[in-house]
């Protein structure tokens, strides 16, 4: 299993685990339905995975898989603007909207830095706008410049202004958020394939292996035992997969003393 699982991965576009997860995991469910002459194709578990990788965003009040989206901000007359989807990825445009003149600022590209990439010192000295993608945060650096020209005064007064100018959705913010890895196949660097972290991976895994297991129970009945050849096997009452998804579903949700995957992942929000 640790093989499947390592950080940083890229994963096809949409999926939160790969297949080779989910059947290592389910290893005997998927033998179980090959063995009653019902195999479960790929197509159909990336089908499950990609369900899944959504029911796991959903259950979690999180956004995992990279989402491009253009949002607008209340200023904060602050020097941070929190979003609200982390981690951030990539900033593709900011601007900022209003002001006494009808100021319209746009962050330029290469002015936008990154926490958690290096940057020499003079990079950082001449940016305008730190990203800092695990919270979720825009930081003004070296701030706005604001301009007015009184009457009959030569040259325009320039005003520094580092803050996130104050208004009603005046903050224009296009970016990208979500656990990922730059798309090799696009060169703009504006794409990006899944790439998330253990615990995400881990809980897309296990939702997926329930759905196979109900799959698999779907043909199988109520069967609680089988023979094959000369052995035989017994499931119990609780059928050939009840304690496997009992023990998926645990780590999961918790078993009421102990908080599950989804739990710490929505707590996560809690910044």
């Amino acid at each position: 299993m640790n093989g499947m699982l390592q950080l940083g991965d890229p994963l096809p576009s949409g999926q939160l685990c790969s297949v080779e997860d989910v059947m290592e995991e389910a290893a005997n469910i998927f033998s179980f339905a090959e063995s009653w002459g019902q195999p479960i194709m790929v197509s159909t578990t990336i089908h499950w995975i990609k369900e899944c990788s959504l029911q796991l965003e959903k259950l979690t009040n999180r956004t995992f898989l990279p989402l491009r989206s253009l949002e607008w901000y209340n200023g904060n007359d602050q020097t941070v603007l929190v979003l609200r989807r982390y981690p951030v990825l990539k900033v593709h445009k900011c601007k900022i909207w209003g002001g006494r003149h009808f100021l319209v600022w746009e962050f330029p590209p290469d002015k936008i830095i990154y926490d958690y990439k290096g940057y020499t010192e003079d990079e950082y000295r001449q940016a305008e706008l730190l990203v800092r993608s695990e919270v979720g945060e825009l930081v003004i650096t070296l701030g706005l410049i604001e301009w007015f020209q009184p009457l009959r005064m030569r040259p325009p007064v320039f005003v520094w202004n580092r803050r996130w100018l104050q208004g009603i959705m005046n903050i224009e913010v296009e970016y990208t958020a979500g656990y990922g890895v730059p798309d090799p196949n696009d060169p703009s660097g504006d794409t990006f394939l899944p790439a998330p972290p253990y615990d995400v991976r881990r809980a897309a895994t296990l939702l997926t292996c329930i759905q196979v297991a109900n799959f698999a129970s779907s043909f199988a009945g109520g069967v609680t035992a089988r023979s094959l050849g000369d052995r035989s096997e017994n499931y119990g009452a609780t059928g050939p997969f009840g304690g496997l998804v009992q023990r998926w579903r645990v780590e999961l949700y918790g078993d009421g003393r102990t908080p599950g995957l989804i739990d710490r992942l929505r707590r996560i929000t809690m910044f």
